[in-house]
């Protein structure tokens, strides 16, 4: 779920793309209207979260003589996401200060060292490779995919599962807005804070995203790609992506898990692996951030921009600096 890292990773391992049409969908409007009943439930579902609605937000706390935000990314090239409410660029420009979740998380290089002093988290073990856990049938499948993106299966085969099933977080329209090297909505901000003079910070490293992930059971990520095969053989894959885009620009992020929990194949041991998941890099993420973007606002005018779902629920920035004294209230997008 960290695009921007893994958009840097990506970028180091291949840089020559071909990609077929783009076309956009919206599963969820497609459920509203052709069966009520799921899409009914998905809203009961999204419900469960704490602040399921909403991506900008305004903090403040009344011993504190400035005001902050928090900013909710979807990490994409989406021009309809590029194309920044005026509100949220007028808050970013005004701060005396921008936290990020990696503030240098675009630089091939920066990552590239990291991956050459950690090795074992990016490649497989020397002799192994990503196709050893899979179906032939799987392989194909996912091989005919990457090949709408102008890839092929030989791109991730060396790589450990968690990387592999990364990358075919692509959609063809992405690799349309220019794949792994275009500029996502992290990499807006940090460069318009960088053009307005406004210091730009990191709320955690690479090597902790890194660490995160990585402890993750990999056959955690070996189900995923297992998933993703069966929903491309069903012509729904590039759609789940797409409709991801789509509930980011209505802002209801609390819809975003259960979309894509509704599309994924139902196996023994799924809750356990989704716990897993959300514990490594959305409950234990989240903690740090939220005492590191407290820290910042407790000192100056603070402006942080971190993916979207880790806003929602009651670990999430929204719940956690309420937590922690500050009046938190939701600021509608002037788009």
């Amino acid at each position: 779920m960290k695009k921007l890292l893994f958009t840097s990773l990506v970028f180091t391992l291949t840089s020559s793309f071909a990609f077929a049409a783009c076309e956009t969908r919206d599963l969820v409007a497609e459920l509203q209207q052709n069966d009520p009943a799921a899409f009914e439930t998905l809203q009961r579902e999204a419900a469960h979260y704490a602040n399921p609605e909403g991506v900008f937000w305004e903090v403040s706390h009344e011993s504190l003589p400035h005001t902050s935000y928090v900013f909710g990314t979807l990490h994409k090239a989406d021009p309809r996401i590029l194309d920044l409410p005026a509100n949220v660029q007028a808050a970013l420009e005004s701060a005396e200060v921008v936290a990020v979740e990696i503030e240098n998380a675009d630089d091939p290089s920066a990552v590239g060292a990291i991956i050459g002093k950690n090795p074992h988290l990016i490649l497989q073990p020397q002799g192994e490779t990503l196709a050893d856990d899979l179906a032939e049938s799987t392989v194909q499948s996912i091989d005919a995919y990457l090949n709408d993106l102008g890839m092929d299966f030989d791109t991730i085969n060396p790589l450990q599962p968690w990387i592999g099933a990364t990358t075919l977080s692509f959609t063809q329209c992405d690799m349309q807005w220019g794949g792994p090297m275009a500029q996502v909505l992290d990499m807006k901000l940090v460069e318009l804070a960088k053009s307005a003079d406004v210091p730009v910070v990191s709320l955690e490293t690479v090597e902790s995203q890194l660490e995160s992930i990585s402890s993750i059971n990999e056959e955690m990520f070996i189900r995923s790609i297992e998933n993703v095969a069966r929903l491309y053989e069903e012509g729904l894959y590039d759609a789940v992506l797409q409709t991801m885009n789509e509930l980011y620009l209505k802002e209801q992020i609390g819809m975003i898990i259960p979309v894509q929990l509704h599309f994924t194949s139902q196996y023994d041991g799924m809750e356990d692996d989704w716990a897993e998941f959300q514990e490594a890099l959305l409950d234990a993420r989240n903690e740090l951030m939220v005492e590191n973007a407290a820290r910042l606002m407790d000192e100056q005018s603070t402006f942080v921009a971190v993916g979207a779902l880790h806003l929602i629920g009651d670990t999430g920035l929204i719940e956690g600096l309420r937590n922690d004294g500050f009046a938190v209230t939701r600021v509608p997008l002037n788009r």
